[in-house]
């Protein structure tokens, strides 16, 4: 076992979600590791350290909104706390849940969360399933991506290399989509609209 390595992944994906509304391409450590280490038991280690990284990272965050958030949101406080008091924990749990699995900029959630002072024990919980969830997804990818490509190519450094750029170049076009208006095109046109709204925003340069 790669405990370096290990260690490495915890610390690039922590960094990259503890710092709110900052998107930084944490998960290419994962990537990497992945990469270098086909054997399952070394895959499983990677997954469950990108999951505990990036919760306890979104852990840190959530104590921002307990803390600082409440005196940055001023009367919006108020406000937050009552729309969350009317929406069912399960609901919150599972709106928490999609956020961590999805490229949503979930830190719009998370701090009105610990703004309002929801349950941190629920919070963690949701997070650390929608991260586990994403991070093998990411696992699987990366994998399949590698077969794919070393199949043609041959080379197994040059796979890593291509599937790198790859997950770096997608990260960033993910992180340019307008998720406001990709949620205004979906309520006002459906799906498509908002699929439509999606890859707008991607090639817009504001």
């Amino acid at each position: 076992m790669d405990y370096v390595g290990l260690l490495g992944v915890f610390l690039a994906v922590f960094i990259s979600h503890f710092i709110p509304f900052i998107p930084l391409p944490g998960y290419l450590a994962t990537v990497t590791y992945v990469a270098t280490h086909s054997d399952a038991v070394s895959v499983t280690a990677a997954v469950l350290t990108t999951a505990l990284g990036a919760t306890l990272g979104k852990v840190l965050v959530f104590f921002y909104g307990y803390g600082i958030g409440r005196v940055v949101m001023g009367e919006e406080f108020q406000y937050a706390k009552k729309f969350f008091d009317k929406i069912s924990k399960w609901g919150i749990d599972v709106a928490v849940f999609i956020f961590a699995t999805s490229p949503l900029a979930d830190d719009v959630l998370y701090i009105p969360l610990g703004a309002a002072g929801y349950s941190i024990r629920r919070f963690f919980l949701a997070v650390f399933a929608g991260k586990l969830l994403l991070a093998s997804a990411i696992a699987l990818f990366t994998d399949a991506a590698l077969m794919a490509v070393d199949r043609y190519l041959g080379d197994v450094r040059l796979s890593m290399a291509i599937v790198a750029v790859a997950t770096l170049v997608v990260t960033i076009l993910v992180l340019r989509i307008k998720w406001s208006r990709v949620l205004v095109a979906y309520e006002s046109g459906g799906l498509k609209s908002a699929i439509r709204e999606a890859l707008r925003s991607i090639v817009r340069q504001k």
